[in-house]
């Protein structure tokens, strides 16, 4: 889970874990909880738990969770549709777009004032001393491992059959210049975002 506190005071919960009361208490020292954001139709099965402890707060929903949720018979209950663009509720603070990726779309987030690009599972980072075996040589494999980071091996032919769509997103998010980047799958980046994308996603048109 990314916690992202707006301006205004209230707290974008993205992606949010398991409800636990004690972070629940430490998160509403921080700001008031307001959002509950699936990202993508894989990131979701705990906002019902949120939701219910926090009903003024709202569960934001990524295209074809819901679907999902009831094939799974998840109890959630989602009130609002992310968009393209971002809603009046975070715009001051948020950036957003549909990253595109088939089945695995997903939508990517840019917190403007700590310049920090949001992601569920477009990249993928993880650390291979963590990671047991057989695991740790497919990771390997597929390239995503600290300290390369690369897209989601699911998204890969995705992208290359909506060029369009994904040359779209590349420059939305090279416009937005990330210094960081924080990940849901391994170690985030910490700095050079705009390098990690320009390596990652290929240098931005001129």
């Amino acid at each position: 889970m990314t916690v992202v506190r707006l301006s205004n005071g209230d707290l974008f919960l993205h992606s949010p874990i398991k409800f636990d009361q004690a972070l629940a208490s430490e998160l509403q020292r921080m700001g008031t909880i307001r959002h509950l954001v699936s990202p993508n139709q894989f990131h979701y099965a705990h906002i019902g738990e949120w939701s219910k402890a926090f009903p003024h707060a709202i569960p934001w929903a990524s295209p074809r969770v819901r679907q999902r949720a009831r094939a799974r018979h998840v109890d959630v209950t989602f009130a609002r549709d992310l968009g393209f663009n971002p809603p009046e509720e975070w715009q001051q603070d948020i950036n957003q777009t549909l990253f595109p990726g088939g089945y695995f779309k997903e939508f990517i987030f840019f917190h403007k004032k700590s310049k920090t690009l949001v992601l569920t599972d477009t990249i993928i980072n993880i650390e291979l001393d963590k990671m047991p075996e057989p695991w740790r040589m497919v990771t390997k494999l597929s390239g995503m491992y600290h300290p390369r980071g690369q897209i989601f091996f699911g998204m890969r032919l995705p992208l290359l059959l909506q060029r369009r769509r994904a040359k779209a997103a590349f420059a939305e998010i090279h416009f937005w210049q990330p210094e960081h980047i924080v990940l849901s799958h391994g170690r985030c980046f910490e700095y050079r975002g705009n390098e990690v994308i320009g390596r990652i996603f290929g240098e931005p048109a001129p």
